[in-house]
């Protein structure tokens, strides 16, 4: 008879995102992982062969879930609901949302990752940058060329993550308020672009 393997490698992933979230990323370890999901260390180092590693596939699978979650939205031609969403998203998964936003690419990982690993990193960005570009090439031509991309990347990443950011870091809900002070900067910066409305982004 087979037997099945009591611990699986998206568990550890999983336990990888919690450590690193609660804790931050340089309390990710593999004894912690292990420690978290209850497993052997061996069973961590049976799957993956560097803390590095883990945190690039946990990493992968949290920056995949904000584009097609969130990014996914900048397409769409509606620049506040590309707020809404990562509003949204940060509510629903908390999580993910402190790894993200409160990590980053640089600082994250150890030396020596796989090349099937850098670019599976590469193309993720790669995937994300398109979902950005697709919206300054919606208003192209409607704004300054200096501004376009300033502008959507202060709407849409900047301005949202500077507010929501403290509440994450302090493990606390985000209030009702920060949607309607991030709807008045949105308008504003709108209105100064001299664009009506908050669709901003045609297809």
């Amino acid at each position: 008879m087979v037997r099945l393997a009591k611990f699986t490698e998206a568990q550890f992933i999983d336990c990888a995102i919690d450590v690193a979230a609660q804790c931050g990323v340089q309390a990710v370890s593999m004894a912690a992982i292990a420690q978290k999901a209850g497993a052997p260390i061996g069973s961590v180092y049976h799957r993956f062969d560097s803390r590095g590693t883990i945190l690039a596939l946990a990493w992968l699978r949290v920056k995949a879930d904000f584009r097609q979650e969130v990014a996914s939205r900048w397409r769409r031609g509606d620049s506040w609901d590309g707020v809404a969403g990562l509003l949204d998203w940060c509510r629903r998964k908390p999580v993910y949302a402190r790894l993200l936003l409160l990590g980053d690419d640089a600082s994250i990982f150890d030396a020596g990752l796989s090349p099937a690993t850098l670019a599976a990193l590469e193309a993720e960005q790669a995937a994300l940058d398109a979902c950005f570009d697709h919206c300054v090439l919606g208003i192209q031509g409607k704004v300054g060329a200096d501004a376009v991309a300033p502008m959507l990347r202060f709407i849409l990443i900047d301005g949202p993550v500077a507010i929501v950011k403290p509440y994450l870091t302090n493990h606390q809900p985000i209030p009702a308020c920060v949607d309607a002070i991030l709807r008045a900067s949105h308008d504003a910066v709108v209105s100064w672009a001299g664009l009506d409305g908050s669709t901003i982004l045609n297809e």
